[in-house]
């Protein structure tokens, strides 16, 4: 990993100007995207499910705790797999990875036998090969282990729409499959049982929030309001019920059939994006402005996701169908000057080149436009209907609107507990809850926001450090405080969960059913809010 060519080192972040996709603009656009997107995502709506607000919002904070061992987990099977297909140590090993990757993914992106055949045939004839560090020149991004595989299938398969769409498949299924092939290789049986029942337990934990989510949004947001007469309680769980099967239905069919042509970040990036090219600003300023309507929020929708929709097509049928169109009309020149004229302001980090292969934006740059294009379209969009400010005292139950009488006097700041407010600490907070606040606080902002981030750039600004500096820093802040920090948590975590899944079920058990608690929103606040609005006399202001 420290043997790379200037401007794309996996190390060193001062020196990776050159790297196209995964850059400083990414991290920029996915900073910009965790705070404007907050909560935004499919399954994020159980974030809103607590007992009490208090108690999810610890979880929220808990949830920092939650990941490190997932970012444990990834960091070390990545660089097990970068030195495992890279060091000539393992290059005999590799090369039998290699073969079989090819032929499996040959497979699957080749519909034609006797060109498959040919490709299966010319990269059998690609001799084994490893990486020597001090003697091969230092490995980048367009020489590198794999660069005679790719060259080869683009040799054999490029020169024709179709078969740019085909070469663009093996490319994106090589390096998306290479994982699993080398784990299957490399792991023994009972490992790889263990690895694999590991995944699927993920996928569950996963999958379902979002099944239930699809499911539950397509019954109250798109059947029930078609509906003069709601439905019972018990219709309404059946109803849901078979929404939920035919969203398993319709995702294992896209699963099957939809194949991605990029790496599976940038799709994951772009498919993400098709939703939170406008969540953003329609759940903030949905929230917490006066001048946000319907309009606004469709605008935000439409120009926001629509931006990420005509990216993904134009990613998908790029090779295939839009630049051979672009290339019969003349226009591929004059639109490739075009945008290396637009993208060279901000070039290294962002650089369009007209390529027949690939579609010039990346997906990042296509999330930060729909972003942005989502922010404008909310405002102007409310700007120019908005017919009076929006009554927020009644969403947000304030006010007169307070029924359940948690009004809260102003909070007055003083330097005795002006940090507390700061790190959200409030009355409610319980001597565990202010612990794991200030554990967290401590962490995120003065470990690895003050320490790792501000300490170690104003120190690289004077005195830069080399290579093998960095490697050691991450291998402390990466590994060492991940690995221990993970152990507490998962002890945790255990003990804490156990006790609070008991807590649950005695919940549930005293629960007392409320048949208007059933999702429904009339004047943007919940039937039970409304009739509990009613019974208080509290007219109605927000028509």
């Amino acid at each position: 990993m420290m043997d790379r060519a200037p401007g794309e080192s996996f190390i060193n972040p001062f020196d990776i100007e050159k790297l196209r996709d995964f850059n400083i603009f990414a991290l920029f656009v996915t900073i910009m995207g965790s705070i404007l997107n907050r909560a935004s995502w499919i399954g994020n709506d159980t974030s809103g499910s607590g007992r009490t607000p208090h108690e999810q919002k610890m979880a929220g904070i808990l949830g920092t705790w939650r990941v490190l061992y997932a970012q444990l987990m990834m960091l070390l099977v990545a660089v097990m797999l970068i030195a495992l297909m890279t060091h000539s140590k393992y290059a005999e090993q590799t090369y039998e990875i290699r073969q079989e990757l090819t032929s499996k993914v040959a497979q699957e992106a080749v519909s034609d036998p006797i060109m498959r055949e040919q490709l299966n045939a010319s990269l059998a004839q690609i001799p084994a090969d490893g990486h020597a560090i001090g003697e091969d020149a230092p490995l980048s991004r367009d020489n590198n282990v794999d660069t005679p595989y790719m060259e080869t299938a683009h040799n054999v398969l490029a020169g024709t729409p179709e078969g740019n769409l085909e070469y663009q498949k093996f490319r994106t299924l090589y390096h998306q499959m290479m994982l699993p092939v080398a784990l299957k290789n490399i792991l023994p049986m009972g490992l790889m049982g263990l690895f694999c029942l590991l995944m699927i337990m993920l996928l569950i934990s996963t999958d379902d929030s979002r099944v239930f989510n699809a499911s539950s949004t397509i019954v109250q947001d798109i059947i029930m309001p078609f509906r003069k007469k709601p439905f019972t309680p018990k219709q309404h769980l059946l109803v849901l019920r078979l929404s939920s099967l035919g969203v398993c239905i319709f995702f294992f069919f896209v699963s099957i059939f939809f194949v991605q042509l990029d790496y599976i970040q940038m799709f994951i990036v772009i498919m993400t994006g098709l939703w939170l090219g406008g969540a953003g600003p329609v759940m903030i300023f949905g929230l917490y402005s006066r001048f946000g309507n319907s309009v606004g929020a469709f605008g935000a929708i439409i120009f926001g996701s629509g931006f990420s929709l005509a990216g993904l097509i134009l990613q998908r049928s790029w090779a295939g169908t839009v630049y051979p169109w672009l290339e019969s009309k003349g226009w591929a020149v004059p639109i490739g000057h075009f945008l290396e004229n637009v993208s060279h302001p901000f070039s290294p980090y962002i650089v369009w080149t007209m390529n027949p292969v690939k579609f010039p934006i990346n997906s990042y740059e296509l999330y930060f436009m729909a972003m942005v294009s989502g922010i404008a379209a909310y405002v102007i969009g409310s700007a120019l209907t908005q017919r009076k400010p929006f009554n927020l005292d009644r969403l947000l139950h304030r006010g007169v609107y307070d029924i359940a009488g948690e009004y809260k006097p102003p909070f007055k700041w003083s330097i005795r507990n002006a940090c507390q407010k700061l790190i959200g600490i409030t009355p409610e907070y319980t001597l565990g809850d202010k612990v794991i606040a200030w554990s967290v606080f401590g962490y995120a902002i003065i470990y690895k926001f003050g320490l790792c981030f501000v300490g170690v750039l104003i120190w690289n600004l004077i005195s830069p450090w080399p290579t093998q500096t960095w490697s050691t820093y991450f291998l402390v802040t990466s590994l060492w405080v991940t690995a221990v920090l993970g152990v507490i948590s998962t002890v945790w975590f255990l003990i804490g969960g156990i006790v609070d899944i008991r807590k649950l079920f005695r919940d549930l058990a005293a629960r007392i059913d409320d048949p208007l608690d059933n999702g429904m929103v009339e004047g943007h606040v919940s039937l039970t809010d409304k009739a509990a609005f009613e019974a208080r006399g509290v007219e109605d202001e927000d028509e």
